[in-house]
């Protein structure tokens, strides 16, 4: 199945999901929860394996294009699968045995419907959001309730992210406020329960922009973690991606920093492209292609 451009909204996850079961019957479609304006956030799985690896992205509203990006991951990976053929030089249906590849393209479906509508998507949150936001939805990357979910997770919590244009004073925000307590959010809920369940081996998030790669390790003293760094080398080689590390007070709340202490295992994260939004199909395709081959090595180490 073909995932063609078109802006990101919750109408368009639901036709890509249909389009998906209808053509893949492999794959599986999970509902892992809902947000407070019961919109549905989506887990797409393939593989026969029990090592389970989870795809990652859209927990703010600011990364507008990173779901399509996994959207066409994962159907590129059921044609693979179905076709028994290859996808960046590596046999899916033979990977696929002892691997299942867990694929949330959207985690915050809220944040991506204010951004693009304005207050009227947050339906009956629309009066917080409109007050929030003072009108100006541009900067929106909070869900229905103003919290930055991408900072809501147990692991160095702050409720305010400290930034130098913001006078945050813990109340809803367009990007600056962490919620009220870790892991306060419904889509955070979601996301802690199907990592609790699943015990993914490592996690693969999109998640920002400028061609970067950054990596968490677990706090593991057996060794095991000193093959992380190594790994994320290479995913940053095959990109032609800068390998860096973030400052701590970034890493404050976020799942990267949370799926590596709580979960025990690495994440690695990359921040594909430069554009934070993209207005074509060929813009889509190329920062497809920029990243493909970094997927599937996720998908395989």
């Amino acid at each position: 199945m073909e995932i063609p451009y078109a802006p990101f909204t919750y109408q368009y996850t639901k036709t890509l999901l249909r389009g998906l079961a209808e053509a893949h019957p492999c794959a599986e479609l999970a509902v892992l929860g809902t947000t407070v304006t019961k919109r549905g956030i989506f887990a797409l799985t393939l593989g026969e394996g029990e090592e389970n690896v989870l795809f990652l992205s859209g927990l703010c509203g600011e990364e507008n294009p990173l779901p399509l990006l996994l959207y066409r991951f994962f159907a590129r990976l059921c044609e693979s699968y179905e076709a028994d053929g290859t996808l960046a030089g590596v046999k899916i249906r033979r990977t696929l045995r002892t691997r299942r590849i867990t694929v949330v393209p959207a985690l915050v479906p809220d944040a991506f419907e204010i951004r693009r509508f304005g207050a009227i998507g947050a339906g009956c949150y629309a009066g917080l959001v409109s007050r929030a936001a003072g009108q100006n939805f541009k900067n929106w990357r909070a869900n229905a309730r103003g919290v930055n979910v991408a900072h809501n997770f147990d692991c160095r919590f702050r409720p305010i992210l400290l930034d130098a244009e913001t006078h945050a004073d813990g109340q809803p925000s367009p990007f600056s406020y962490a919620g009220p307590a870790p892991e306060s959010e419904a889509e955070t809920a979601a996301l802690r329960r199907l990592c609790t369940r699943k015990q993914f081996r490592h996690s693969l998030i999109l998640s920002g922009f400028g061609r970067r790669v950054f990596w968490n390790a677990p706090p593991q003293s057996d060794g095991k973690a000193n093959d992380v760094p190594m790994t994320a080398k290479i995913l940053a080689a095959a990109g032609n991606y800068t390998l860096s590390e973030k400052e701590p007070l970034l890493q404050c709340g976020t799942f990267p920093a949370w799926f590596a202490e709580s979960c025990g295992a690495p994440a690695y994260e990359i921040a594909p492209g430069k554009r934070v939004r993209i207005s074509s199909a060929a813009e889509l395709d190329a920062l497809y292609k920029d990243v493909e081959e970094m997927l599937v090595l996720a998908a395989i180490v």
